[in-house]
């Protein structure tokens, strides 16, 4: 039986290089593609997850279980992530992101997003913001739930549903002409 990540990181604590290998491999591929989302380079996402577990090393006694380790992991990839931003030009956020309370019933955007390739996701992704990128590769792709996400970012959970809400449908409004660039 698989040693749950908590054991994993309490005998990291104690300086058991094993537990703390074994805690590298279970979450250093989904916590390089996050970095690598944020930084949108490769070499940049490996240094921030070598500075992720230099931190996890070394701070792994004063984990608080506040959270789950892997919502701890993220938050700490994060801060490391952001850390390499500074000095770069900031990229702001479109109003329309703010606008409306999101919905819990699927829309034609989401229908649109589920039905489109990989290929014109990818093209699409990438007339995205910052905070919304972000919020669909932690839902997404690190599977976070909403609350972990908020946890994560340092945001309200109303906050997190709202960027996810908006950045479906700015990314299902993109989707079309990608397929059609893709397709002709």
């Amino acid at each position: 039986m698989d040693e749950s990540d908590a054991a994993l990181l309490a005998r990291t604590a104690l300086g058991e290089e094993r537990a703390f290998e074994l805690l590298y491999a279970r979450h250093a591929t989904p916590l390089i593609a996050y970095a690598q989302s944020i930084l949108g380079e490769r070499g940049l996402a490996e240094e921030t997850l070598q500075d992720t577990f230099v931190a996890v090393w070394r701070g792994a006694g004063g984990f608080e279980h506040r959270s789950a380790v892997r919502t701890w992991l993220f938050g700490i990839c994060r801060r490391q992530a952001l850390k390499r931003l500074r000095g770069r030009q900031p990229q702001t956020a479109p109003a329309e992101w703010a606008e409306g309370v999101p919905s819990t019933d699927p829309s034609p955007e989401a229908v649109v997003i589920a039905r489109a390739d990989a290929a014109a996701v990818a093209g699409a992704l990438v007339t995205l913001s910052v905070q919304h990128r972000e919020v669909l590769d932690l839902a997404f792709g690190a599977r976070l739930s909403q609350t972990d996400i908020a946890e994560v970012l340092g945001v309200p959970l109303g906050t997190v549903k709202s960027r996810l809400f908006h950045a479906r449908a700015v990314l299902a409004r993109a989707l079309p002409a990608e397929v059609e660039r893709t397709a002709g």
